[in-house]
Protein backbone atom coordinates (compact mmCIF):
# COMPACT_ATOMS: atom_id res chain seq x y z
CA UNK A 1 0.00 0.00 0.00
CA UNK A 2 1.43 3.33 -0.94
CA UNK A 3 1.78 6.40 1.19
CA UNK A 4 -0.62 9.17 0.20
CA UNK A 5 1.46 12.19 -0.62
CA UNK A 6 0.80 14.90 1.89
CA UNK A 7 -1.23 12.58 4.13
CA UNK A 8 -0.71 10.09 7.00
CA UNK A 9 -2.99 8.08 9.26
CA UNK A 10 -1.85 6.40 12.39
CA UNK A 11 -2.64 4.60 15.61
CA UNK A 12 -0.26 4.40 18.57
CA UNK A 13 0.18 3.24 22.15
CA UNK A 14 1.19 4.93 25.41
CA UNK A 15 3.67 4.88 28.38
CA UNK A 16 7.25 3.52 27.85
CA UNK A 17 9.41 0.37 28.03
CA UNK A 18 10.88 -2.59 26.15
CA UNK A 19 9.06 -4.32 23.30
CA UNK A 20 6.75 -1.35 23.15
CA UNK A 21 5.87 -1.46 26.81
CA UNK A 22 5.61 1.97 28.38
CA UNK A 23 6.91 3.30 31.61
CA UNK A 24 4.31 5.41 33.33
CA UNK A 25 5.06 8.50 35.30
CA UNK A 26 3.77 9.03 38.77
CA UNK A 27 3.29 12.14 38.65
CA UNK A 28 -16.36 30.38 5.02
CA UNK A 29 -19.25 29.40 3.78
CA UNK A 30 -20.24 25.88 2.90
CA UNK A 31 -20.92 25.54 -0.79
CA UNK A 32 -23.35 23.20 -2.42
CA UNK A 33 -22.17 20.67 -4.93
CA UNK A 34 -23.71 17.88 -6.88
CA UNK A 35 -22.13 14.65 -5.75
CA UNK A 36 -24.50 11.77 -6.12
CA UNK A 37 -25.92 10.27 -2.98
CA UNK A 38 -26.47 6.58 -2.46
CA UNK A 39 -29.76 4.84 -2.00
CA UNK A 40 -31.33 5.24 1.41
CA UNK A 41 -30.74 2.55 3.99
CA UNK A 42 -33.73 3.16 6.21
CA UNK A 43 -32.07 4.79 9.17
CA UNK A 44 -35.45 5.82 10.55
CA UNK A 45 -36.29 9.40 11.32
CA UNK A 46 -33.87 12.21 10.70
CA UNK A 47 -30.27 11.89 9.62
CA UNK A 48 -27.94 14.81 10.26
CA UNK A 49 -25.46 15.78 7.55
CA UNK A 50 -22.41 17.78 8.40
CA UNK A 51 -19.79 19.18 6.07
CA UNK A 52 -16.26 19.94 7.10
CA UNK A 53 -16.33 23.17 5.19
CA UNK A 54 -18.69 24.81 7.63
CA UNK A 55 -22.02 23.84 6.12
CA UNK A 56 -24.40 21.27 7.35
CA UNK A 57 -28.05 20.41 7.31
CA UNK A 58 -30.26 18.56 9.68
CA UNK A 59 -33.33 16.87 8.31
CA UNK A 60 -36.48 16.24 10.24
CA UNK A 61 -38.37 13.36 8.73
CA UNK A 62 -42.11 13.32 8.83
CA UNK A 63 -42.60 9.72 7.99
CA UNK A 64 -40.41 7.39 5.96
CA UNK A 65 -36.91 6.30 6.83
CA UNK A 66 -34.02 8.53 5.89
CA UNK A 67 -31.17 7.75 3.58
CA UNK A 68 -27.48 8.20 4.21
CA UNK A 69 -24.96 8.99 1.50
CA UNK A 70 -24.02 11.78 -0.80
CA UNK A 71 -21.09 14.02 -0.35
CA UNK A 72 -20.27 16.22 2.59
CA UNK A 73 -23.16 18.17 3.92
CA UNK A 74 -25.89 15.97 2.48
CA UNK A 75 -28.80 14.95 4.61
CA UNK A 76 -31.43 12.34 4.19
CA UNK A 77 -35.11 11.87 4.57
CA UNK A 78 -38.05 14.08 3.90
CA UNK A 79 -39.13 17.18 5.69
CA UNK A 80 -37.66 20.60 6.32
CA UNK A 81 -33.90 21.07 6.38
CA UNK A 82 -32.36 23.49 8.84
CA UNK A 83 -29.03 25.19 8.17
CA UNK A 84 -26.68 24.56 11.08
CA UNK A 85 -23.38 26.34 10.66
CA UNK A 86 -21.09 28.13 8.28
CA UNK A 87 -21.93 31.01 6.01
CA UNK A 88 -25.19 32.47 4.90
CA UNK A 89 -27.48 31.00 2.32
CA UNK A 90 -29.77 28.09 1.99
CA UNK A 91 -29.96 25.18 -0.38
CA UNK A 92 -32.95 23.24 -1.52
CA UNK A 93 -32.94 19.51 -1.03
CA UNK A 94 -33.82 17.44 -4.02
CA UNK A 95 -35.00 13.93 -4.55
CA UNK A 96 -36.50 13.52 -1.09
CA UNK A 97 -39.33 11.09 -0.66
CA UNK A 98 -42.53 12.14 1.01
CA UNK A 99 -43.26 11.38 4.62
CA UNK A 100 -45.63 8.61 3.74
CA UNK A 101 -43.34 6.92 1.24
CA UNK A 102 -40.45 4.57 1.77
CA UNK A 103 -37.84 7.25 2.36
CA UNK A 104 -35.21 5.70 0.11
CA UNK A 105 -33.97 8.81 -1.61
CA UNK A 106 -31.56 11.41 -0.28
CA UNK A 107 -32.12 15.09 0.18
CA UNK A 108 -29.42 17.68 0.49
CA UNK A 109 -29.15 20.54 2.91
CA UNK A 110 -26.56 23.20 2.65
CA UNK A 111 -25.96 25.10 5.76
CA UNK A 112 -25.80 28.68 6.72
CA UNK A 113 -26.69 31.10 9.42
CA UNK A 114 -30.17 31.10 7.96
CA UNK A 115 -32.42 28.10 7.89
CA UNK A 116 -31.98 25.89 4.87
CA UNK A 117 -34.92 24.78 2.83
CA UNK A 118 -35.61 21.12 2.27
CA UNK A 119 -38.10 19.69 -0.13
CA UNK A 120 -40.21 16.78 0.92
CA UNK A 121 -42.10 16.10 -2.27
CA UNK A 122 -39.15 15.26 -4.47
CA UNK A 123 -39.45 12.79 -7.22
CA UNK A 124 -41.02 9.90 -5.42
CA UNK A 125 -38.47 7.14 -5.03
CA UNK A 126 -35.55 8.68 -6.89
CA UNK A 127 -32.45 7.17 -5.32
CA UNK A 128 -30.05 10.07 -5.72
CA UNK A 129 -29.72 13.46 -4.16
CA UNK A 130 -27.34 16.34 -4.46
CA UNK A 131 -24.83 16.80 -1.69
CA UNK A 132 -22.98 19.73 -0.19
CA UNK A 133 -19.25 20.06 -0.71
CA UNK A 134 -16.94 21.51 1.92
CA UNK A 135 -15.50 24.90 1.02
CA UNK A 136 -12.22 24.30 -0.76
CA UNK A 137 -12.86 20.57 -0.76
CA UNK A 138 -14.10 18.03 -3.21
CA UNK A 139 -17.22 15.88 -3.56
CA UNK A 140 -17.26 12.67 -1.56
CA UNK A 141 -16.14 13.95 1.85
CA UNK A 142 -19.27 12.69 3.56
CA UNK A 143 -18.89 9.33 1.84
CA UNK A 144 -16.04 8.63 4.26
CA UNK A 145 -18.05 9.92 7.22
CA UNK A 146 -21.02 7.79 6.17
CA UNK A 147 -18.77 4.72 5.88
CA UNK A 148 -17.48 5.22 9.42
CA UNK A 149 -20.87 6.06 10.92
CA UNK A 150 -22.43 2.98 9.31
CA UNK A 151 -20.01 0.84 11.36
CA UNK A 152 -21.45 2.17 14.63
CA UNK A 153 -18.78 4.16 16.47
CA UNK A 154 -19.68 5.41 19.95
CA UNK A 155 -17.77 8.64 19.21
CA UNK A 156 -16.77 10.28 15.93
CA UNK A 157 -14.99 13.62 15.72
CA UNK A 158 -14.29 14.81 12.18
CA UNK A 159 -11.86 17.42 13.63
CA UNK A 160 -13.01 20.25 11.38
CA UNK A 161 -14.16 22.91 13.87
CA UNK A 162 -10.57 24.11 14.54
CA UNK A 163 -11.66 25.90 17.73
CA UNK A 164 -14.45 25.88 20.32
CA UNK A 165 -16.47 22.66 20.29
CA UNK A 166 -15.85 19.68 18.01
CA UNK A 167 -19.22 17.88 17.69
CA UNK A 168 -19.58 14.15 18.10
CA UNK A 169 -21.23 13.16 14.83
CA UNK A 170 -22.67 9.97 16.31
CA UNK A 171 -25.12 12.01 18.38
CA UNK A 172 -23.90 10.36 21.60
CA UNK A 173 -22.70 13.67 22.98
CA UNK A 174 -18.97 12.93 23.32
CA UNK A 175 -18.09 16.39 22.03
CA UNK A 176 -14.51 17.62 22.15
CA UNK A 177 -13.22 21.01 23.32
CA UNK A 178 -10.26 22.79 21.70
CA UNK A 179 -7.56 24.20 23.98
CA UNK A 180 -4.67 26.51 23.17
CA UNK A 181 -6.30 28.67 20.52
CA UNK A 182 -7.50 28.11 16.96
CA UNK A 183 -5.64 25.45 15.02
CA UNK A 184 -4.71 25.85 11.38
CA UNK A 185 -6.34 23.62 8.77
CA UNK A 186 -4.91 20.78 6.68
CA UNK A 187 -6.54 18.89 3.81
CA UNK A 188 -7.22 15.15 3.85
CA UNK A 189 -6.74 12.92 0.76
CA UNK A 190 -10.47 13.22 -0.06
CA UNK A 191 -10.44 17.02 0.23
CA UNK A 192 -11.97 17.30 3.70
CA UNK A 193 -10.37 19.83 6.07
CA UNK A 194 -8.81 18.80 9.39
CA UNK A 195 -7.27 20.44 12.45
CA UNK A 196 -3.50 20.90 12.38
CA UNK A 197 -1.93 21.21 15.84
CA UNK A 198 1.10 23.45 16.38
CA UNK A 199 2.16 21.54 19.50
CA UNK A 200 2.11 22.92 23.03
CA UNK A 201 -0.54 23.94 24.12
CA UNK A 202 -2.98 22.91 21.36
CA UNK A 203 -5.12 19.83 21.90
CA UNK A 204 -8.73 18.60 22.09
CA UNK A 205 -10.22 17.02 25.22
CA UNK A 206 -13.28 14.77 25.55
CA UNK A 207 -14.77 14.13 29.02
CA UNK A 208 -14.42 10.62 30.39
CA UNK A 209 -17.22 8.18 29.68
CA UNK A 210 -17.60 4.42 30.11
CA UNK A 211 -18.13 4.03 26.34
CA UNK A 212 -14.50 5.13 25.83
CA UNK A 213 -13.06 2.42 28.11
CA UNK A 214 -11.95 -1.11 27.25
CA UNK A 215 -13.75 -3.08 30.03
CA UNK A 216 -17.20 -1.64 29.26
CA UNK A 217 -17.84 -4.17 26.49
CA UNK A 218 -14.45 -5.94 26.74
CA UNK A 219 -13.65 -4.53 23.28
CA UNK A 220 -12.45 -1.12 22.10
CA UNK A 221 -11.13 0.20 18.79
CA UNK A 222 -9.73 3.66 18.08
CA UNK A 223 -9.16 5.02 14.60
CA UNK A 224 -7.66 8.25 13.23
CA UNK A 225 -5.88 9.82 10.32
CA UNK A 226 -2.69 11.68 11.21
CA UNK A 227 -0.21 13.78 9.28
CA UNK A 228 2.94 14.68 11.24
CA UNK A 229 4.42 18.04 10.32
CA UNK A 230 7.79 16.97 11.74
CA UNK A 231 9.54 13.68 12.51
CA UNK A 232 11.43 15.04 15.56
CA UNK A 233 8.90 16.53 17.94
CA UNK A 234 9.92 19.69 19.81
CA UNK A 235 8.45 18.47 23.11
CA UNK A 236 8.46 14.71 23.50
CA UNK A 237 8.68 12.00 26.15
CA UNK A 238 12.23 10.69 25.68
CA UNK A 239 11.85 10.13 21.96
CA UNK A 240 8.12 9.72 21.36
CA UNK A 241 4.77 11.51 21.55
CA UNK A 242 1.56 10.03 22.91
CA UNK A 243 -0.68 11.80 20.40
CA UNK A 244 -3.94 10.50 21.83
CA UNK A 245 -4.94 8.68 24.98
CA UNK A 246 -7.05 8.19 28.06
CA UNK A 247 -4.27 8.53 30.63
CA UNK A 248 -4.20 12.24 31.43
CA UNK A 249 -2.74 12.05 34.93
CA UNK A 250 -0.94 8.70 34.54
CA UNK A 251 -1.56 7.02 37.94
CA UNK A 252 -4.18 6.27 39.17
CA UNK A 253 -6.51 6.60 36.15
CA UNK A 254 -4.47 5.38 33.18
CA UNK A 255 -6.21 3.27 30.50
CA UNK A 256 -4.87 3.35 26.91
CA UNK A 257 -2.93 5.48 24.42
CA UNK A 258 -1.68 5.97 20.83
CA UNK A 259 2.00 6.77 20.23
CA UNK A 260 4.45 7.84 17.54
CA UNK A 261 8.22 7.67 17.96
CA UNK A 262 10.67 10.26 16.65
CA UNK A 263 12.74 9.23 13.66
CA UNK A 264 15.80 9.33 15.93
CA UNK A 265 15.41 8.06 19.49
CA UNK A 266 17.47 6.23 22.08
CA UNK A 267 15.48 3.02 21.65
CA UNK A 268 16.17 2.79 17.88
CA UNK A 269 12.44 2.75 17.13
CA UNK A 270 12.43 4.88 14.01
CA UNK A 271 8.90 6.17 13.29
CA UNK A 272 7.34 3.30 15.24
CA UNK A 273 3.56 3.58 15.73
CA UNK A 274 2.10 1.88 18.79
CA UNK A 275 -1.12 1.09 20.65
CA UNK A 276 -0.93 0.51 24.43
CA UNK A 277 -3.14 -0.65 27.27
CA UNK A 278 -2.34 0.04 30.94
CA UNK A 279 -3.22 -0.76 34.47
CA UNK A 280 -4.63 2.26 36.35
CA UNK A 281 -1.20 2.87 37.90
CA UNK A 282 0.38 3.30 34.43
CA UNK A 283 3.94 1.92 34.70
CA UNK A 284 4.72 -0.62 31.95
CA UNK A 285 1.98 -1.04 29.34
CA UNK A 286 1.17 -3.96 27.08
CA UNK A 287 1.22 -2.91 23.45
CA UNK A 288 1.34 -3.64 19.75
CA UNK A 289 3.52 -1.79 17.28
CA UNK A 290 3.84 -1.18 13.55
CA UNK A 291 7.39 -0.50 12.40
CA UNK A 292 8.76 -0.41 8.86
CA UNK A 293 11.86 -2.35 7.95
CA UNK A 294 13.40 0.80 6.48
CA UNK A 295 13.82 3.90 8.64
CA UNK A 296 12.25 6.84 6.84
CA UNK A 297 9.28 4.92 5.44
CA UNK A 298 7.06 7.22 7.52
CA UNK A 299 7.44 10.75 6.18
CA UNK A 300 6.47 14.22 7.34
CA UNK A 301 3.50 15.86 5.59
CA UNK A 302 2.05 12.47 4.58
CA UNK A 303 -1.25 11.11 5.86
CA UNK A 304 -1.48 7.76 7.66
CA UNK A 305 -4.51 5.79 8.73
CA UNK A 306 -3.98 4.31 12.19
CA UNK A 307 -6.22 1.82 13.98
CA UNK A 308 -5.61 0.38 17.46
CA UNK A 309 -7.72 -2.44 18.83
CA UNK A 310 -8.12 -4.08 22.24
CA UNK A 311 -10.09 -7.12 23.38
CA UNK A 312 -10.40 -9.02 26.65
CA UNK A 313 -12.26 -11.87 24.93
CA UNK A 314 -9.38 -13.45 23.01
CA UNK A 315 -5.82 -14.25 24.07
CA UNK A 316 -3.08 -14.99 21.51
CA UNK A 317 -1.45 -18.40 21.52
CA UNK A 318 1.49 -18.50 23.89
CA UNK A 319 0.20 -15.70 26.14
CA UNK A 320 -0.73 -16.13 29.80
CA UNK A 321 -4.52 -16.36 29.88
CA UNK A 322 -4.63 -15.32 33.53
CA UNK A 323 -4.34 -11.83 31.99
CA UNK A 324 -6.72 -12.35 29.06
CA UNK A 325 -6.73 -10.14 26.04
CA UNK A 326 -4.75 -8.84 23.10
CA UNK A 327 -3.73 -5.59 21.37
CA UNK A 328 -3.54 -5.07 17.59
CA UNK A 329 -2.61 -2.21 15.27
CA UNK A 330 -3.01 -1.32 11.57
CA UNK A 331 -1.34 1.40 9.49
CA UNK A 332 -2.84 2.25 6.09
CA UNK A 333 -4.91 -0.92 6.21
CA UNK A 334 -1.91 -3.19 6.88
CA UNK A 335 -2.20 -5.20 10.12
CA UNK A 336 0.86 -6.00 12.20
CA UNK A 337 1.67 -9.68 12.80
CA UNK A 338 1.40 -10.54 16.48
CA UNK A 339 2.78 -14.04 16.00
CA UNK A 340 6.13 -12.53 14.97
CA UNK A 341 6.52 -10.62 18.24
CA UNK A 342 6.42 -13.14 21.08
CA UNK A 343 4.38 -11.86 24.02
CA UNK A 344 4.07 -8.35 22.59
CA UNK A 345 0.40 -7.80 21.82
CA UNK A 346 -0.70 -9.83 24.86
CA UNK A 347 -2.35 -8.15 27.86
CA UNK A 348 -0.18 -10.54 29.88
CA UNK A 349 3.00 -8.92 28.51
CA UNK A 350 3.05 -6.64 31.56
CA UNK A 351 0.19 -8.18 33.55
CA UNK A 352 -2.38 -5.62 32.42
CA UNK A 353 -6.00 -5.82 33.51
CA UNK A 354 -7.59 -2.63 32.14
CA UNK A 355 -10.04 -0.71 34.31
CA UNK A 356 -12.49 2.05 33.38
CA UNK A 357 -11.48 5.30 35.09
CA UNK A 358 -12.21 9.02 34.90
CA UNK A 359 -9.34 10.30 32.77
CA UNK A 360 -10.30 12.60 29.91
CA UNK A 361 -9.60 11.43 26.37
CA UNK A 362 -7.04 13.86 24.91
CA UNK A 363 -6.17 14.30 21.22
CA UNK A 364 -2.91 16.04 20.23
CA UNK A 365 -1.38 15.07 23.56
CA UNK A 366 -2.13 12.52 26.24
CA UNK A 367 -0.82 13.88 29.55
CA UNK A 368 0.17 17.41 28.46
CA UNK A 369 3.87 16.57 28.80
CA UNK A 370 4.48 15.79 25.11
CA UNK A 371 2.81 17.40 22.10
CA UNK A 372 2.01 16.26 18.58
CA UNK A 373 2.87 18.71 15.79
CA UNK A 374 0.66 17.93 12.83
CA UNK A 375 -2.86 17.12 11.78
CA UNK A 376 -5.22 14.63 13.43
CA UNK A 377 -8.56 13.90 11.79
CA UNK A 378 -11.57 11.56 11.67
CA UNK A 379 -11.14 10.26 15.22
CA UNK A 380 -13.50 7.35 15.88
CA UNK A 381 -13.96 5.18 18.98
CA UNK A 382 -15.88 1.88 18.80
CA UNK A 383 -17.02 -0.43 21.59
CA UNK A 384 -16.50 -3.40 19.28
CA UNK A 385 -13.56 -4.75 17.30
CA UNK A 386 -13.47 -3.66 13.69
CA UNK A 387 -12.78 -6.50 11.29
CA UNK A 388 -9.76 -6.42 9.03
CA UNK A 389 -12.14 -5.95 6.09
CA UNK A 390 -13.73 -2.87 7.67
CA UNK A 391 -10.36 -1.32 8.50
CA UNK A 392 -9.28 -1.79 4.89
CA UNK A 393 -12.57 -0.41 3.59
CA UNK A 394 -12.14 2.77 5.65
CA UNK A 395 -8.69 3.30 4.15
CA UNK A 396 -10.08 2.80 0.67
CA UNK A 397 -13.05 5.11 1.33
CA UNK A 398 -10.63 7.95 2.12
CA UNK A 399 -8.00 7.34 -0.56
CA UNK A 400 -9.82 5.54 -3.37
CA UNK A 401 -7.06 2.91 -3.23
CA UNK A 402 -6.92 -0.60 -1.83
CA UNK A 403 -4.29 -1.14 0.88
CA UNK A 404 -1.01 -2.72 -0.18
CA UNK A 405 1.87 -3.99 1.92
CA UNK A 406 2.61 -6.66 4.49
CA UNK A 407 3.77 -7.20 8.07
CA UNK A 408 5.81 -9.89 9.74
CA UNK A 409 8.57 -8.83 12.16
CA UNK A 410 8.71 -5.55 10.19
CA UNK A 411 6.18 -3.91 7.92
CA UNK A 412 5.95 -2.25 4.52
CA UNK A 413 3.49 -0.38 2.33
Amino acid sequence: MGVISGFLVLAAASCQGDDDATTGMTGGTGNTGHGAGTAGKGQGGATAGRSAGGSAGAATATGGAGAMGGSAGSVAGSGATAGRSGGAGAGAGSGGSSGSSSGRSGASGSGGANAGRGTSGGEGGNDTGSGGVPAGGSPGGSDYDATVLADGPVMYLAMTALSGTEPDLTGHGHDGTYHGGTTTSATLPNGDPAADFAGNPQYVSVPSHAALSIPTTKNLTWEAWIRPDVLQFDEDSSGYVDWMGKCEEYSPTCEWEARMYNMTNSSNRCNRLSAYAFNPTADLGSGAYWEAGTCGTIKADNWYHIVGEYTLEETPSGCDDSYPGRVDIWVNGVQWNQASHGDTGCMSQYSVKPEANDSALNIGTMAKDAWFQGSIAKVAIYDVRLSNEKVRSHYQAMTGKAPTGSCQSTCSF
